[in-house]
């Protein structure tokens, strides 16, 4: 049987997380898919390219192991370490790497969104993600017993917040959410556009 030839971008980045996980595995299954087995959990890498040659690898990680081995940041710079290989550095460079959905960028943007939520009062509580593209999200938040929801977008240069007080009734507390969005939009957009 002969190996399974992948592309140096999916076998650099499958390479490198089994590398940071103690006793993990890699099962290659296609030209395109890498399986990491940790014990009885497993991540799955697929490269997808698109006509243009963009390469995008999509991670799937149920038992979130990459957030808990805090491997998101190294996947973040992972050009980092291969300047002296020129073709891996720039094809790593311009890859995107999507973790459960969301790129690396938008997931640091997500909790810096919960942390700046948080910073500004007690009074709000994080509920739920509703759904994932790639470079945005819908959450559920409260503040007290009001519910409403927020869209984050991550634009290359901005990051917008929106938010839904359709369930607000409160004109007081309205106002408090409205203006505390708009701080914690130019506090994101300072913290990662600036």
């Amino acid at each position: 049987m002969s190996e399974i030839k992948q592309h140096h971008v999916l076998t650099y980045i499958s390479e490198k997380i089994k590398s940071a996980i103690a006793d993990a595995k890699i099962e290659k299954q296609s030209e395109n898919i890498t399986i990491i087995k940790d014990g009885n959990d497993q991540i799955h890498l697929e490269q997808v390219t698109d006509i243009s040659s963009n390469i995008t690898i999509q991670i799937t990680d149920k038992k979130e192991i990459l957030y808990s081995e805090d491997l998101l940041e190294p996947l973040q710079n992972i050009e980092e370490g291969t300047e002296s290989q020129i073709e891996l550095h720039g094809a790593l460079r311009s890859t995107t790497i999507v973790v459960n959905g969301l790129s690396i960028e938008t997931d640091f943007v997500f909790q810096a969104v919960k942390d700046c939520f948080d910073t500004l009062s007690s009074s709000y509580q994080f509920v739920k993600t509703i759904s994932k593209q790639i470079n945005g999200l819908t959450i559920s938040f409260q503040f007290g017993d009001h519910k409403f929801q927020l869209v984050v977008v991550n634009d290359a240069d901005n990051i917008l917040i929106t938010c839904d007080l359709n369930e607000v009734k409160d004109i007081k507390v309205k106002k408090t959410i409205e203006g505390d969005v708009s701080k914690v939009q130019q506090a994101l957009n300072k913290m990662f556009k600036e």
